[in-house]
């Protein structure tokens, strides 16, 4: 069983996106408690960090394997997530 961390930011950003996409995102939150391979989390490029796709959305997060915590730092579309 993993333990998610979810930013106040991200947490806060979650209820302002509409319905179904907030379901969605906040299904895909707790998949990662109980079955996170069963998500499209991959590793970014040059950074130590991970994404998780969830349709239109990326939900960036840093993955602590030995403590078993994923936590959430970045919500954002598609086209925005990458851009600094």
């Amino acid at each position: 069983m993993w333990t998610v961390a979810i930013n106040k930011i991200v947490r806060r950003k979650i209820e302002r996106i509409p319905e179904p996409e907030k379901t969605r995102i906040k299904q895909a939150l707790k998949y990662l408690e109980t079955n996170p391979e069963l998500l499209d989390i991959k590793p970014l490029t040059g950074r130590d960090t991970f994404r998780l796709r969830v349709g239109g959305w990326r939900l960036l997060m840093d993955v602590y394997e030995e403590e078993k915590i994923f936590s959430v730092y970045m919500l954002a579309s598609r086209g925005d997530v990458y851009k600094k």
